[in-house]
């Protein structure tokens, strides 16, 4: 399977200033991770800072807060990491799961969990 990618709208967290953005889908990432510069412009609070590991094993300290995302014609709150200026946007686990979708590796998108085939 190669790379999906999809577009979000993100939030300031009053739902009145929604920014769109391309964001690669990684299932191997707990949580979103959105650029610092935009998060900031949107007004989103750090809410708490602690440890992850990145995809080489480094521990490094992160700073999350909370958000609206749309994605896939669902609008919903999700945790996101404030992702430095070098880091790449990613989506998590956790919001795919909060909007009920999963990655069809056959297709290379996103789709509904309850299509998934087992």
């Amino acid at each position: 399977m190669g790379t999906v990618t999809v577009t979000i709208q993100v939030d300031g967290r009053d739902g009145h200033q929604f920014e769109e953005m391309d964001i690669i889908v990684d299932t191997g990432s707990t949580y979103t991770a959105v650029p610092r510069v935009m998060l900031e412009r949107l007004g989103v609070p750090i809410q708490r800072s602690m440890p992850s590991q990145t995809a080489d094993g480094r521990i490094v300290p992160v700073d999350i807060g909370q958000t609206i995302v749309r994605l896939e014609g669902f609008e919903f709150y999700t945790p996101v990491i404030f992702a430095a200026e070098n880091e790449p946007s990613l989506l998590g686990v956790v919001t795919l799961e909060e909007a009920g979708l999963a990655v069809d590796p056959v297709n290379g998108r996103l789709i509904p969990t309850h299509l998934l085939r087992y």
